[in-house]
């Protein structure tokens, strides 16, 4: 065989070193010069409106403060097969965590399995499914807040002079669900409350009937809602309280009462959570208090808790997080009972009860780190 040439051999070099150089390049460009990809967490919601624009800021700030993508969807209004099949999405996706808050806590079971056997970190908040291998729930303690809400409503229709012997009273209930874990909480401990207020309370001892109007199922539809407590009201004008179970029921109940001419204060109002649109029903006197809810942590912590999941382990990160776990995985994340004026009032029950006023309750956020305007919309 013919020696190479010279020309040949140099060509053959450079290649040799073009390829190199090129090959050089490109490990450069894929280990340094291409940015991490993000780590993705999703949080899902149950609808537009300014209580989860709330959840969303608490997401959006801790995404922030890990450098990690946050997102945070909701349906425009309640829609279980829209949730679960933007879920499915996410699943198919391997986001490395999802936060849900499911409408129906029994249909969105296999799902939230579903994503735990690929490996995907799955809890609830907001809304729990016990039943689901969820790994945690963080949210209300909801039973112990509609129990406050009863004790409340109580208090009110002894001020007003409504609960006494013999008396007949009518309390109506309006809810956006009557599958969903929260709702059904909400209403028995309210319910609970109430009843047993009636007994143990020394001026009535159980001689009261309560007339139970509801409750009444507005599918998280704001229109509905107003509708559905205008009905109530042309039927029952002697009604004497009202529990607003989602956050839109307490301003309905209001619009329904001005529409029907009744004035502020009549009605025995209890609302349930502290958004921009819940402010003005407690400042007109249309509603005795609402109970806030600090919902902006259950974004907040919820990215967190998962982020912590993938960075020390799903066991670790819960020991930390949640008192008492194994044995408990639920984490609340209280409530405040929010009224015009600051007042304390021991329930028939024996329990002390602590409401806060409004400019209290901006000064708590504060100090929790929550922009007041979050809540209050001032």
């Amino acid at each position: 065989m013919r020696g190479i040439s010279r020309t040949t051999l140099a060509i053959v070099i450079i290649a040799v070193v073009v390829i190199a150089a090129v090959a050089g390049f490109l490990v450069w460009r894929y280990y340094f010069a291409t940015p991490p990809k993000k780590m993705v967490f999703v949080v899902i919601g149950k609808s537009v409106h300014p209580y989860w624009s709330v959840v969303e800021a608490g997401v959006k700030k801790a995404g922030q403060e890990l450098g990690v993508e946050a997102i945070f969807w909701v349906p425009s209004k309640e829609d279980v097969p829209a949730q679960l099949s933007t879920m499915d999405t996410y699943i198919a996706q391997n986001v490395a965590g999802i936060a849900i808050a499911p409408s129906d806590p029994s249909a969105a079971t296999p799902y939230i399995n579903k994503a735990l056997e690929k490996g995907i970190p799955v809890i609830t908040i907001d809304t729990d499914a016990a039943q689901s291998n969820r790994l945690a729930y963080l949210g209300t303690g909801n039973y112990r807040a509609g129990w406050l809400a009863g004790l409340l409503a109580w208090q009110c229709l002894k001020e007003k002079g409504y609960a006494k012997p013999g008396a007949t009273v009518k309390v109506a209930i309006l809810t956006g669900s009557l599958t969903a874990a929260n709702s059904l909480e909400r209403i028995a401990g309210f319910q609970h409350a109430i009843g047993n207020a009636s007994k143990k309370d020394p001026d009535i001892g159980g001689n009261i009937n309560i007339v139970w109007l509801g409750p009444y199922n507005d599918e998280e539809d704001a229109a509905k809602a107003l509708s559905l407590a205008s009905s109530v009201l042309a039927s029952h004008p002697d009604l004497h309280a009202a529990f607003g179970v989602y956050a839109y029921d307490g301003p309905a109940w209001t619009k329904a009462m001005e529409g029907a001419g009744i004035p502020p204060g009549k009605i025995c109002l209890i609302e349930f959570d502290v958004t921009p649109d819940n402010i003005p029903p407690v400042k007109s006197g249309y509603a005795y208090a609402t109970v806030g809810q600090r919902q902006y942590f259950m974004g907040y912590y919820g990215v967190k808790l998962l982020y912590n999941m993938t960075k020390m382990g799903v066991e670790q990160a819960l020991k930390n997080f949640i008192p008492g776990y194994p044995n408990n995985k639920i984490y609340d994340t209280g409530v405040d009972l929010v009224s015009t004026r600051t007042f304390e009032f021991t329930a028939p029950t024996g329990e002390k009860v602590k409401v806060t006023s409004i400019d209290d309750y901006r000064n708590l956020c504060v100090q929790l780190g929550v922009d007041p305007k979050l809540l209050l919309g001032e």
